[in-house]
């Protein structure tokens, strides 16, 4: 599975390259982080393959529609770089374990 950034806007919106099928690469994504935090995972919105992590410090939502495709939302653009460079960690984990 692949992931890597391919836009990131203004106002925090992070577009994200996925191979995968539908919702499956954000949701081993937002997995793979809430892990590393020691935190659970929730749906906001029953339905929505929106997924948010309870306690997360940067109060992220990871999100997957039609229109967009996979997502990442950031509270405060000023987590920018640290919320990258945490994303980025977790691709390359998740490549390794998919070898």
């Amino acid at each position: 599975m692949l992931y890597q950034i391919n836009m990131i806007t203004e106002d925090g919106w992070i577009a994200i390259d996925t191979i995968g099928w539908a919702s499956e690469p954000v949701r081993r994504l937002v997995q793979s982080v809430a892990e590393e935090m020691g935190k659970e995972v929730f749906q906001p919105y029953e339905g929505d393959a929106q997924f948010m992590i309870k306690g997360d410090p940067y109060k992220l939502i990871f999100q997957y529609d039609d229109v967009f495709g996979t997502c990442v939302i950031l509270d405060k653009p000023e987590d920018r770089d640290a919320v990258v460079a945490l994303l980025e960690r977790h691709f390359e984990k998740l490549a390794a374990q998919s070898n």
